[in-house]
Parts: structure tokens; C-alpha cells; sequence
């Protein structure tokens, strides 16, 4: 059983000799993405302007959707 999921992780990771097919490097390339708005949303206003962004450009973000990328963050 070890063995399986190791091998399983290995595919899903992009390590190892199956190399991940585009749609998932896609696939998972969005699920990051609107994971990253997400926590810059639970971030507070005084945090934000640490990084140099305003609650509006990170609402602006929010309202975005997830496939709305550009094109050099797809790796596939």
C-alpha cells in the first residue's frame, strides 16, 4: 500500500518518471492560484500595505476568475 501511494504522489507531484499530463499541471496550477487570493484576502489592511497592495486591488483580485492568468504561470 505504501508503495501505491508513493507512486501516486510522484505522479501528482511531477517527480519521478511519469511526467504530470498538461490538464493536470493546469488543474492544479488554478487550485494554487485561488489559493494564494484566498490568503491574501485573510490578510488585514496594515498587512497589506507591508507588501504594497490596497484592500481594493485584492478585492479586484478576488473577483477575478481562476483560469484568468497569464500565460507564463502555466508551466505545462
Amino acid at each position: 500500500m505504501a508503495q501505491r501511494s508513493t507512486a501516486l504522489l510522484r505522479v501528482v507531484t511531477g517527480r519521478g518518471i511519469i511526467p504530470r499530463p498538461a490538464w493536470l499541471e493546469q488543474l492544479l496550477t488554478l487550485f494554487d492560484r485561488r489559493q494564494k487570493t484566498i490568503a491574501l484576502d485573510r490578510l488585514s489592511d496594515s498587512q497589506l500595505q507591508d507588501i504594497g497592495l490596497t484592500r481594493a486591488e485584492v478585492d479586484e483580485e478576488m473577483r477575478r476568475p481562476a483560469w484568468d492568468a497569464p500565460l507564463h504561470w502555466y508551466r505545462g
